[in-house]
C-alpha cells in the first residue's frame, strides 16, 4: 500500500460500493432516530426565526450589523465551554438518555423565548438563545456518535448525508412554519416548538438498539487513548480541511450578508432569504456527497472544493452584484458540504466508539468556532477594509488551503490494482485499514473505515 501523502489522483482505482437511501430506512432504529431528530430539527427552526424576530428586529430595529455581532459572540460561548464537555458526558451517559432528556431540557428552555416575547425583555431573549445553544451542542454530539450504532459501517457515508438532508428539510420546514404563525403571534411559534421537542423525546425513548455511552463504554475515561485517535491522520485531515474550509465559508457569508443589509430593506425574513441560498448549496452538496465520495478520493475532494471555492469568491471581486454574490455561497456552500459529509463519516468511522464523543466534540468544536471567527472577521474586516479586498483574502486563502491539503495526507492508502481482491462484505473494508492504524486504533477495526 502507498500512503495518499506520496501521491494525489483525482479518481479511485475502483468505486465503493453503492448504498441506497432507502435500504437505510429498512433498519427501524435509524428510522425512528431520524423522526426524532427532524421534528427536534424543526423545532429548533421554527425557534430560531423567533428569536431572530424579537432580538434582532423588534428589540434592535435599524442595528442589525451590531444584533449580529451580539448573536456571533453569544454563539462562540457555548462552543467554548460546552463543546467539549458535550463529547465527554456522550461518552460517560448513556447517549439514549441524554438525546431522551435533552429534548425535554430543551423544551422547558423554549418557555423563556415567550417570557422574552411578551415582555420584550433583550436580556431574557438572549439568555434563552444562549441556553438553548448549550444544550444543542450537547445533543447534537450525542446524535451523531449513535450514528455508527445505527448503521453498518460501509454506510456511515450515505447516513450522514441521509441525517443532513433531513436536518436541512426540517430547517426549511421550521423557518416555514414560523414565518406563517408570526403573522398572527410569534409566541405561537415558540409553543409549536416545544411541542415538537417533547414528541422527539418519544421517539428517542423507543429505540431498541444499544447506542453506547454509560456503563457500557469501559473505556470511557481513558484520555489518552482519545488524546491519540485526535491525532491519527484521517480525524487530523478532517479536522484541517473542515476548520479552515469552514473559517473562509464564514467570511464568505457574513460579508454577502452585509452587502445586502447595506443596500437593500432587508427584514428577518430576507435575512431567511438569504441563508437559504446557502442552505440550497449546502443541500446540494449533502446530496451528492456519497456518490462523490464512491468515485473521488476524500484528499482529492478537499482540494477541488478549495479550488472551486476560490474561483467563485474570485468572479465576485470580478463581478461584483447581487447575483454573483449569491452565486458564489451557493458554489462554496455545495463545494464545502460534500467535504464536510465525507470528514464526518471518517472521524466516525475511524474513532472507537468509547472515544468517539470526545473526538468528534474536538472536531465539531474546530469546526463551529472556525464558522464564528471567520464570521466576524467578514465582518469586521469587511467594514473597515471594503467587501471586495476580503473576498479577495478570501480566495487567496482558499489557494493557500488547497496546496497545504495537496501536501497533508489524509490517511488514505492506495491499493496496487494489481494486488486488489473483490470485497467479499463489510468486513473486508476494516482489514484494509490495519496496515496503516496505530496500536490504540485496532480496536476500532469493527468499524470499518469506509469514509476515506
Amino acid at each position: 500500500m502507498q500512503s495518499d501523502a506520496a501521491n494525489f489522483r483525482l479518481l479511485r482505482d475502483r468505486a465503493k460500493e453503492h448504498v441506497r437511501r432507502r435500504d437505510l430506512f429498512r433498519r427501524r432504529d435509524f428510522r425512528v432516530a431520524m423522526l426524532g431528530q427532524t421534528s427536534s430539527q424543526v423545532a429548533d427552526a421554527m425557534t430560531s426565526l423567533g428569536l431572530a424576530q424579537v432580538l434582532l428586529f423588534d428589540l434592535n430595529p435599524g442595528d442589525t450589523t451590531q444584533a449580529f455581532l451580539r448573536g456571533l459572540v453569544l454563539a462562540a460561548i457555548p462552543l467554548l465551554l460546552v463543546g467539549p464537555l458535550a463529547g465527554y458526558l456522550a461518552d460517560k451517559y448513556s447517549r439514549q438518555a441524554i438525546l431522551r432528556n435533552g429534548q425535554r431540557v430543551r423544551a422547558t428552555i423554549t418557555l423563556g423565548a415567550i417570557i422574552a416575547a411578551v415582555t420584550q425583555s433583550t436580556f431574557v431573549g438572549y439568555l434563552t438563545f444562549g441556553a438553548l445553544l448549550l444544550a444543542t451542542r450537547v445533543l447534537y454530539t450525542a446524535r451523531v456518535t449513535v450514528i455508527p450504532r445505527l448503521v453498518e459501517g460501509h454506510q456511515l457515508v450515505a447516513a450522514d448525508s441521509t441525517s443532513l438532508i433531513l436536518s436541512m428539510t426540517a430547517g426549511f420546514a421550521g423557518v416555514a412554519a414560523a414565518g406563517a404563525l408570526e403573522h398572527f403571534d410569534v409566541r405561537y411559534v415558540f409553543i409549536v416548538a416545544i411541542l415538537l421537542h417533547a414528541l422527539s423525546s418519544r421517539f428517542y425513548s423507543s429505540i431498541v438498539v444499544e447506542l453506547g455511552g454509560g456503563r457500557g463504554a469501559a473505556r470511557e475515561r481513558d484520555w489518552k487513548a482519545a488524546a491519540a485517535q485526535t491525532r491519527h491522520h484521517k480525524v487530523r485531515f478532517s479536522i484541517v480541511s473542515s476548520g479552515a474550509g469552514k473559517l473562509l465559508l464564514g467570511i464568505c457569508y457574513a460579508c454577502v450578508a452585509l452587502v445586502i443589509d447595506a443596500r437593500f430593506a432587508v427584514e428577518a425574513t430576507g435575512y431567511a432569504a438569504v441563508f437559504g441560498v446557502a442552505g440550497a448549496g449546502t443541500f446540494a452538496g449533502t446530496l451528492s456527497a456519497e456518490w462523490v465520495i464512491e468515485r473521488v478520493p476524500r484528499k482529492t475532494v478537499a482540494v477541488l472544493a478549495s479550488i472551486v471555492s476560490a474561483t467563485a469568491v474570485v468572479s465576485v471581486a470580478i463581478l461584483p452584484n447581487f447575483f454573483t454574490a449569491l452565486g458564489a455561497i451557493v458554489v462554496a456552500s455545495f463545494a464545502f458540504q460534500n467535504v464536510r459529509v465525507c470528514n464526518d463519516a471518517a472521524v466516525q468511522s475511524t474513532v472507537h466508539t468509547a472515544s468517539l464523543g470526545r473526538v468528534f466534540a474536538v472536531y465539531d468544536v474546530v469546526y463551529n468556532l472556525s464558522f464564528v471567527l471567520g464570521a466576524a472577521l467578514g465582518l469586521s474586516l469587511g467594514l473597515s477594509r471594503g467587501f471586495n479586498s476580503v473576498l479577495l483574502m478570501c480566495a487567496a486563502g482558499y489557494a493557500v488551503l488547497s496546496v497545504g491539503l495537496v501536501i497533508l495526507g489524509s490517511g488514505e492508502t492506495r491499493r496496487d490494482p494489481a494486488a486488489m481482491l473483490p470485497e467479499v462484505g463489510p468486513a473486508s473494508a476494516g482489514v484494509s485499514g490495519i496496515a496503516t492504524a496505530t496500536p490504540v486504533m485496532l480496536a476500532s477495526v469493527d468499524q470499518p473505515a469506509r469514509a476515506s
